[in-house]
């Protein structure tokens, strides 16, 4: 018979502390509650479970953090867009309290907690659930427009000030999540301007004018949570992302030194690889991860993380040498896909592993043995995999000469890495995507492809979409004068002075010298016009360089 209790899934490493939870919790209603020792227990839960809410602690013993397991399910969607989140942790370092305010709990409480404290908590936020059930089931019916319609009718209710908190912090992510930056960054900047205290409303505003290509205002307020304890190595990250998007390599990896290794969270970790590999320096990209993955013996699930990390890297590093000196890097790659994958734990795992192996073969010549190991792979194994994997598999397939399946996979792979709303994710996932278009000789069809669909938003005047869709073009084929001319359109007309690492006035520089079009070259003497009659908003100061990094 069906039931509409609650289901609550409690999720604690230590028996005493879970068995007092879970009566705590029943002493407010009658509730469904599953409780689990691990993010593996919970995993398996979630396979023949739909929980409304997830109760966890952050440590969760030898295993990952309960961060990094809610990270984990939500991308395998496990877990459902409407799914609560309430955080339970003794640990007041700041690392720990900026890693779980960074996946937007709905309630974060403190051990050792007080039963009025886990009572008020959880009934203020059951009460809250009531009241946008709607909202919910529209988000775990992939329709988000419709519950940001009805968060915005609630929200001309008379609500309580803790409700409307709520609410308006649900209407921040919700805008993120489809993209409206503009409106997302407007929300936040009127929060901190009734209290600058506010932590998530800082983190709101950097992720909206990030994902905005506002990187200059990015800067200045990374800039002043760098001094203050429990947000400098989040705004360390937030900084190094903004220095690698710009290709200043060197000035990311020096300010990722400011957070020491130990405490290099594994997104963070990667963003420094990144940055030893876009200098030349693999053997520091090695060390590092080799250092991560030995520090994380006992953790399964971050050993396994960062050995295929390091596997990965071998397997760039082989593509990229001479046929002749492939071998030792292809040995290694192969060691490592082994020693993390010996338990398959489930599918993703185990098309990670088979792509890997796949393209490994590639690279030693044996297409034979490639086939073989990816024969019964479909389209959609593919498309459910982390995009890391779903590159792998476009490698393979394109290098099996299969290459409709690979264009397949590339287009699910570029809706996928649309919808990250995760800074770090996003620029990792673009470097990667960026050089296996310009590897397989994609680049050019892509930038054509996506600049005639920046044409669409911007003839519809949805310029903050055709911007982005004109940078991606520019950026993959800057030899092209109107993909150029497209971004610097767009710049004059929402008046902005930069996109991004792309400034207006350098842009009107480089076309000077470009053979245009008579067409385009009308419309470069308008934009040329406009911007010399607005130079107040164009001029960039050269201390726009110059911004405070304190070198560890």
């Amino acid at each position: 018979m069906a039931t509409n209790k609650t289901k609550i899934a409690i999720v604690e490493d230590n028996a005493t502390a879970r068995m007092n939870l879970r009566s705590n919790l029943m002493s407010l209603g009658d509730f469904d509650i599953a409780s689990y020792s691990n993010g593996k227990e919970l995993r398996n839960g979630l396979r023949t479970i739909e929980f409304d809410i997830v109760v966890t602690d952050f440590h969760l013993g030898q295993s990952k953090n309960g961060v990094e397991w809610i990270q984990y399910l939500t991308e395998g969607k496990l877990i459902k867009p409407s799914t609560g989140l309430v955080f339970l942790t003794s640990d007041r370092l700041p690392r720990t309290i900026s890693q779980i305010l960074d996946i937007h709990p709905d309630i974060l409480i403190i051990k050792p907690y007080t039963l009025k404290t886990l009572h008020s908590s959880m009934l203020h936020y059951l009460a809250v659930r009531r009241k946008i059930k709607p909202a919910l089931e529209f988000l775990d019916n992939e329709q988000p427009n419709k519950a940001l319609k009805f968060i915005d009718n609630m929200l001309t209710d008379d609500l309580g000030k803790r409700t409307r908190a709520d609410l308006i912090k649900l209407k921040g992510r919700l805008l993120i999540g489809e993209q409206r930056y503009t409106e997302s960054a407007a929300l936040y900047s009127d929060i901190l301007e009734k209290s600058s205290n506010v932590l998530w409303a800082h983190w709101g505003l950097i992720k909206s004018e990030f994902m905005a290509g506002q990187w200059r205002h990015c800067q200045s307020m990374l800039d002043s949570l760098i001094t203050e304890q429990l947000t400098k190595d989040k705004a360390y990250e937030w900084m190094a992302c903004v220095e690698i998007g710009k290709e200043n390599f060197t000035t990311a990896e020096r300010l990722l030194d400011n957070i020491k290794e130990n405490d290099l969270t594994i997104p963070a970790t990667k963003l420094k690889v990144l940055a030893y590999k876009m200098q030349g320096r693999s053997e520091e990209a090695i060390r590092l991860l080799e250092k991560k993955r030995q520090s994380n013996f006992t953790v399964k699930e971050r050993f396994d993380e960062y050995t295929i990390e390091l596997a990965r890297y071998h397997l760039q590093l082989a593509e990229n040498s001479a046929v002749n000196d492939r071998a030792p890097k292809l040995h290694a790659a192969k060691c490592l896909i082994g020693n993390a994958n010996r338990t398959i734990l489930d599918q993703q795992t185990q098309h990670q592993r088979d792509y890997m192996l796949a393209f490994a073969s590639i690279l030693e010549g044996d297409k034979q043995r490639a086939e073989r190991i990816v024969q019964d792979k479909t389209v959609n194994d593919a498309k459910n995999a982390k995009i890391a994997s779903m590159v792998d598999a476009i490698k393979v397939w394109f290098n099996l000469g299969n290459t409709e399946k690979a264009k397949e996979i590339w287009n699910e792979c570029d809706r996928k890495l649309s919808a990250k709303d995760d800074q770090i994710d996003q620029i990792l996932a673009d470097n990667l995507i960026f050089e296996t278009e310009k590897s397989l000789g994609f680049a050019e069809e892509k930038a054509k492809k996506i600049n005639d669909q920046g044409m669409v938003y911007y003839l519809a005047n949805q310029l903050q979409e055709a911007i982005d869709l004109f940078y991606k073009a520019r950026l993959l084929c800057p030899e092209v004068p109107a993909f150029t001319l497209n971004l610097l359109q767009c710049l004059s007309d929402i008046k902005k002075a930069e996109y991004k690492d792309q400034k207006a006035l350098m842009l009107v520089e480089e076309l000077r010298d470009k053979p245009l079009s008579s067409s385009n070259e009308k419309r470069f003497k308008i934009i040329q016009q406009k911007l010399k009659a607005n130079p107040e908003i164009y001029k960039i100061h050269d201390v726009e360089d110059d911004i405070s990094i304190n070198v560890a």
